[in-house]
């Protein structure tokens, strides 16, 4: 008997949502060929080593490996960038000018499944050859925002970035020799991308890091907004020419752009390492989603030994498909705030209370679900603490709060911006008393948060073996069932009571503000106020 079932992260397509897919398909691929873009396709397998070279890619970790019959390891293709620009630098010749190609291919990634996220999806775009001037670059960004239009998608905000100003500011930090190597550099370039702003004055503090330098550091992911202001700013921080060229990059590339709605970011870099001058997203203001993304990767091409300038961008279309059967189904003008019942969420709603931010139907008591303030404008929605993250990261709300450790556990991909500087505990590796490591024997740790201690574990270099338990975890170590428990500790009363203590102290814990990637950008102004409130009020 043939099961009736599918994988995780993959699926069917009936009839109906096939023929609506193929009709947003073909309405971007008829723009691409409009604006003169050649249609091609590169192989679904490539060799491992493509992808794995000189840190080019974001995590080989994420990629579907394979080995062929020769023993060589090989990959489905996690990204369509890559493979195209191998296939120009091996064909193509400097003197043959200008060649713009596009394509519509499957792409496969490990993904998160309870985030909804797909491990095989579609995506569409362009790659722009030969021509390293703004105009080109805005051609790119023009062509993607008449994609998106012509697809039905009209409410967009567009980001204009440039790589340079944060590798300006690489450069600059570098004469230090702690901060030389790239991974140093990429753990940088990963707290600016989250604009985790916590995270990063805990690391100029640890690092001692010198006051221009620490300036721009703290200011570079807060550094968005209109145009003109935002240029203003960053060029006066600008710690040296790589920096001060890129603010002129971006402001030249916007002259070029008109009847867009277009602002910029100076925090706007890329887990991509290959990216070497503008960088865009655009941005769904309705869906909480980002519908497109590139920039220029002259430096990717020589990697390849080919000194081509290359830019371009790429279309999610599974996302687009999604978003497009549910654009007028959230006001965009409603600001979602995600709490989690309990002592989080009681504390947070008398901050904004505090703020004057009220809602006159809320009850601790009450089984409702969402409540308004009296202006209609903000609401706030109980979900389980655990799911704050999905809600906020999926664009179902806007912004939320959330402990950090149930952050670090679920692994959402959002915008960590403040600290509130409550709810504060720790996280730490507890044992029986007088417990002693023995580094010849798998350590068993006990705990309701796995990815945090395989990830704390990892980074100490120790075997461990990881026993999931939801409750009660202070009794695995008393009964023999783990060596250590990791867990989050307050007073540190429930360990002292069961004879155990604290070994190791991970991190700190409190309640955090995470914002949506894309509602920071499409409800700039509602985020902001509530963040200033905040902070005024802390």
């Amino acid at each position: 008997m043939i099961k009736n079932f599918i994988p995780e992260g993959v699926a069917d397509l009936n009839c109906e949502e096939y023929e609506k897919m193929n009709l947003l398909e073909e309405s971007v691929v008829k723009v691409f060929k409009n604006a003169g873009y050649r249609q091609i396709m590169t192989p679904t397998f490539e060799y491992y080593d493509l992808f794995a070279e000189d840190n080019i890619t974001a995590g080989t970790e994420d990629m579907y490996k394979i080995m062929d019959s020769g023993g060589k390891l090989m990959v489905l293709k996690p990204d369509a960038t890559i493979p195209i620009a191998r296939m120009v630098a091996t064909h193509y010749k400097a003197s043959e000018g200008e060649l713009k190609l596009m394509y519509v291919t499957n792409v496969f990634r490990s993904a998160d499944f309870r985030a909804g996220e797909k491990r095989e999806f579609k995506q569409a775009g362009i790659e722009y050859f030969g021509a390293n001037t703004p105009a080109a670059d805005a051609n790119v960004i023009k062509t993607a925002v008449s994609a998106l239009t012509a697809s039905g998608f009209s409410d967009l905000k567009t980001e204009l970035g440039d790589a340079d100003y944060f590798n300006g500011l690489m450069e600059y930090l570098a004469a230090d020799e702690r901060f030389s190597s790239r991974e140093i550099q990429t753990h940088i370039r990963e707290l600016v991308e989250a604009k985790n702003i916590p995270a990063l004055y805990r690391f100029a503090d640890e690092y001692e890091i010198q006051e221009k330098a620490r300036e721009v550091l703290l200011a570079m992911p807060m550094l968005y907004g209109d145009i003109k202001e935002v240029t203003e700013k960053a060029r006066a921080l600008s710690l040296n020419d790589t920096m001060k060229k890129a603010v002129e990059n971006i402001t030249a590339i916007s002259s070029e752009i008109k009847d867009i709605n277009i602002s910029a970011d100076m925090g706007l870099v890329n887990r991509l390492d290959y990216y070497s001058g503008m960088i865009f997203k655009i941005y769904l203001k309705n869906s909480g989603v980002i519908a497109g993304s590139g920039g220029r990767y002259d430096k990717l091409m020589k990697k390849f030994g080919k000194n081509i300038p290359a830019a371009g961008f790429g279309l999610n279309m599974d996302i687009l498909y999604e978003a497009f059967q549910k654009k007028d189904a959230n006001n965009s003008d409603v600001l979602s705030i995600a709490l989690g019942k309990g002592r989080l969420a009681d504390t947070t709603v008398k901050q904004l209370e505090a703020i004057g931010i009220t809602f006159p139907d809320y009850s601790k008591e009450s089984r409702k679900l969402i409540f308004e303030d009296s202006t209609g404008k903000i609401r706030i929605v109980f979900v389980k603490a655990v799911d704050v993250g999905i809600y906020v990261e999926k664009g179902a709300c806007d912004v939320g709060v959330i402990g950090k450790d149930t952050l670090l556990e679920s692994g959402s991909d959002v915008f960590e911006l403040l600290d509130l500087e409550y709810g504060k505990c720790i996280f730490a590796v507890a044992s029986r008393k007088g417990f002693k490591y023995n580094p010849k024997k798998k350590l068993r740790v006990a705990t309701k948060y796995p990815r945090v201690a395989k990830d704390y574990f990892a980074g100490m270099g120790r075997s461990i073996e990881i026993i999931k338990i939801n409750g009660s975890v202070e009794l695995a170590p008393l009964i023999g069932l783990s060596d250590v428990i990791v867990d989050i500790v307050e007073t540190g009363k429930t360990l002292k009571e069961n004879g155990l203590e604290v070994v190791e102290e991970i991190t700190d814990i409190s309640a955090r503000f995470i914002v949506n990637r894309a509602s920071l950008k499409t409800k700039e102004t509602a985020v902001a106020n509530i963040m200033k409130a905040l902070l005024e009020r802390n």
